[in-house]
């Protein structure tokens, strides 16, 4: 479990270092803010388990950020104006406790411990209602989780943006799952899958007639999620005339099938999701700017697997278990060596690119546990392609990592290798006889 990310908002200087270094020295992760512009800033960077909050701060009061700060952190407020108004707004505003100064460090560290006890049992309750497989402890996943929390019983239209892979429809179906629409439909449309010409008679359905084959009439996706939620993967890649229809449902509720001759209304909620810059398709006219400040009220961004590397060990033990139960084979742990192979990998295709290079190494393993190996080559290519030197290695010693590096690629041919480099043969020979010495290999033959 990633040890928790605490932010101090306090102006007094030598109080907000203070603070940091005893909490620290507890193993939490902290940060120092010391006025509102600067603690806005940090919550809009990064997710914070708590907040430790000063009210009095130079460029207003702390009173002005609690109610947005309590919807993802636990907060404390302390204050030397500790009148108990100014404590009872903020936890009536959600603020899990008030501290007035002056006071006791002892006293804070408990309060601290209080607070992250509550917000660990929050996020166990929320686990409990999230899809399994939305994993990870990175802040950037924290803080996907929190933003889903928050924004389910909103009966707002939730535009879903990320790479291809990154699990777009499980967050969408993370929102339905936690929203008071749950026990309605939830219906996924994939619009880059939908043939241009079909467009219409998917979403908005057909009444007999309507055109040669329409034997009977036909309910379109947007009237099956009729008191439920719609999910438009890739809605970049709707036509224009149907980027017309859809912002008529938005704006008036109601549908009307091709060929109808009236309307119906529904009660649905849209949840959108691209791979492309909407922004620049507006600006390019291949999407409607109305629509798009229409499905954009809430936006999330979903990262890609390269920016939250350290979720990959939590990632694969959970593919491993479900995909070995799923293949009925004994699950097998990934070794270190394994795990430090794929962190080192880019993973252009994301969480579902993970989840396939587990399934693979599965598949191919034929120890008890899973190995280097057993990884498919164009992941372990892309590791061997580079040496890593980590800060505070001597130029000597990276040097001779190089060559050693270079040498293998090069299966022991050491002109090519000495090419590569860049140095003379004879140099190259120098060096690596100089090694032999130094380490008493030399010795050791004769």
């Amino acid at each position: 479990m990633k040890m928790a990310d605490i932010l101090i908002v306090e102006d007094d200087e030598s109080l907000n270092k203070l603070i940091c270094k005893v909490l620290e020295m507890e193993e939490y992760n902290v940060k120092g803010a010391k006025s509102l512009k600067e603690a806005r800033d940090a919550v809009k960077r990064s997710c914070y388990d708590l907040v430790i909050l000063d009210m009095m701060l130079p460029d207003g009061n702390g009173m002005e950020i609690v109610e947005k700060l309590v919807k993802k952190s636990e907060v404390i407020v302390i204050s030397a104006h500790g009148d108990i108004n100014t404590a009872v707004k903020a936890v009536q505003l959600g603020a899990f406790n008030f501290i007035p100064k002056p006071f006791e460090l002892a006293s804070l560290t408990t309060e601290v411990e209080r607070a992250l006890e509550n917000r660990a049992l929050k996020l166990e309750n929320l686990s409990l209602k999230l899809p399994t497989n939305l994993v990870g402890e990175s802040s950037e996943m924290r803080k996907l989780r929190d933003t889903i929390a928050t924004i389910a019983s909103k009966n707002v239209t939730v535009l879903i943006q990320g790479e291809s892979g990154t699990g777009k429809e499980l967050v969408a179906r993370s929102i339905w799952n936690l929203s008071d629409r749950s026990n309605g439909p939830f219906i996924a449309v994939n619009c880059g899958a939908v043939p241009s010409d079909l467009f219409e008679s998917e979403l908005f359905g057909y009444e007999k007639g309507a055109f040669t084959g329409a034997m009977k009439s036909k309910a379109g996706k947007i009237e099956l999620a009729d008191n439920g939620m719609i999910f438009l993967d890739e809605i970049g890649e709707l036509p224009k005339p149907v980027q017309v229809k859809l912002l008529r449902v938005l704006e008036t509720s109601e549908v009307e099938r091709l060929g109808g001759l009236s309307t119906k209304n529904v009660n649905i909620r849209i949840l959108s999701a691209t791979n492309k810059d909407l922004e620049s398709e507006v600006k390019n006219g291949n999407f409607r700017e109305d629509l798009y400040y229409r499905i954009n009220v809430i936006k999330i961004e979903i990262p890609p697997l390269r920016k939250r590397k350290d979720d990959i060990p939590i990632l694969v033990e959970h593919f491993s278990h479900v995909l070995s139960k799923q293949m009925g084979t004994n699950f097998k742990p990934f070794s270190k060596k394994v795990i430090d192979v794929l962190k080192e990998y880019s993973f252009p295709g994301n969480v579902r690119e993970l989840q396939n290079v587990v399934r693979s190494a599965i598949v191919f393993s034929k120890g008890s546990k899973i190995d280097v190996d057993d990884l498919p080559p164009k992941v372990v290519k892309r590791n061997d392609e580079y040496v890593k030197i980590v800060m505070g290695t001597t130029l000597n010693e990276a040097e001779k990592m190089l060559i050693e590096f270079t040498l293998k690629s090069y299966n022991g041919n050491k002109t090519k290798t000495a090419k590569a480099l860049g140095i003379s043969l004879s140099t190259l020979h120098n060096k690596l006889n100089q090694w032999r010495k130094e380490s008493g290999q030399e010795n050791q033959r004769t």
